[in-house]
């Protein structure tokens, strides 16, 4: 389905040129989410099985139902979407529960810092609060606010903020289920220097309880970042995004001198699940927890080729799939360096 015409039927001709003033940033990003969430939430399950056949079909031009006899990894994403969605997933999703996961699962020490979680602005004591912070939604995506200053903090500005956060749900477009029955609450962390030359962000993709790839993010500036994919070896592998705001590293990157220890945590954090990214921060050669996500991208990879889409696919092994042997996963890995 062409693109103009599915977001026409779903937020009108208003709504279209809403989403052109939201990407020049004319519009508040909220705003934007609003209008999806005000159809979606409207939709049964049935139309909402329909709704994701049709919104994959033009997200991504290829004219698929991903729901019958998914191949590519983007596929199996959408697949798990509607079958695999559990309270564990909900749980894991939130970026405050989770932390009762992680520390059931392997400890409190890769936890960052947490200074309290709220449900109500009036309720948050900044007196009590560092002069460094940040705030996060405990659901969505890009729901944060960094306080450098905390003189400097526009109070009615930021109360606006976190009622935006809670006013609006999360994970309609797209039909990420796993969010919608997350409770949109306000936590604060310990702001961490994501900024210094030391910093690294290791996202390792689990598949049935095993870490296979290894994305590595470094210098971030703004939304973009240099990247390379690699196995759990550190060899590079050929995996390239094919968007604006990642770039490859010019000299492949030095394997980390933690990497066994994050491949043992990622394998513990991953092994409820049929296929997580576990995400990880290495700052000053301290490893710290993320998140864990479920529908990267939304199930919506932009990858160079489809080769890489078809080949990460199959590592990615439905219930009804045979798993894959080690001999089997290698070789999957070797095509992927070619």
């Amino acid at each position: 389905m062409n693109k103009i015409k599915y977001y026409q039927k779903r937020v009108g001709f208003k709504g279209i040129i809403k989403i052109m003033l939201r990407k020049i940033g004319i519009i508040d990003f909220n705003v934007y989410e609003y209008m999806y969430d005000r159809y979606y939430s409207n939709l049964n399950k049935r139309e909402y099985i329909q709704e994701l056949i049709e919104w994959f079909k033009s997200t991504t031009g290829e004219n698929v139902n991903p729901l019958i006899d998914p191949k590519t990894f983007n596929e199996k994403i959408q697949w798990l979407k509607i079958n695999d969605s559990s309270a564990l997933k909900t749980l894991c999703a939130d970026k405050y529960n989770v932390r009762s996961y992680v520390s059931d699962k392997v400890g409190d020490e890769y936890l960052v810092p947490i200074y309290g979680c709220w449900d109500r602005f009036e309720d948050i004591n900044f007196s009590e609060l560092p002069n460094e912070m940040i705030f996060k939604s405990t659901t969505g995506s890009a729901r944060y606010k960094i306080i450098k200053n905390k003189k400097n903090i526009n109070f009615k500005e930021l109360q606006n903020i976190f009622k935006s956060w809670q006013y609006l749900p999360f994970g309609y477009a797209g039909m990420e289920i796993h969010y919608l029955d997350i409770d949109r609450k306000i936590m604060c962390e310990k702001l961490l220097d994501m900024d210094g030359p030391s910093v690294a962000d290791y996202k390792f993709h689990c598949f049935n309880g095993k870490p296979i790839l290894v994305e590595y993010i470094s210098d971030r500036e703004g939304e973009s970042h240099l990247e390379t994919w690699f196995d759990t070896s550190w060899n590079k592998v050929n995996i390239i995004k094919d968007d604006k705001l990642s770039f490859n590293h010019k000299d492949i990157p030095e394997s980390p001198k933690n990497l066994d220890r994050m491949l043992q945590l990622a394998e513990v954090l991953s092994e409820d699940f049929i296929y997580v990214r576990v995400d990880l921060y290495q700052i000053e050669g301290k490893i710290y927890f993320g998140e864990l996500t479920f529908t990267p991208a939304n199930g919506n990879h932009k990858w160079k080729g489809n080769k890489s889409q078809n080949l990460v696919g199959s590592l990615l092994r439905l219930p009804n799939e045979e798993k894959l042997d080690e001999g089997e996963i290698n070789r999957i890995i070797e095509e992927l360096k070619n």
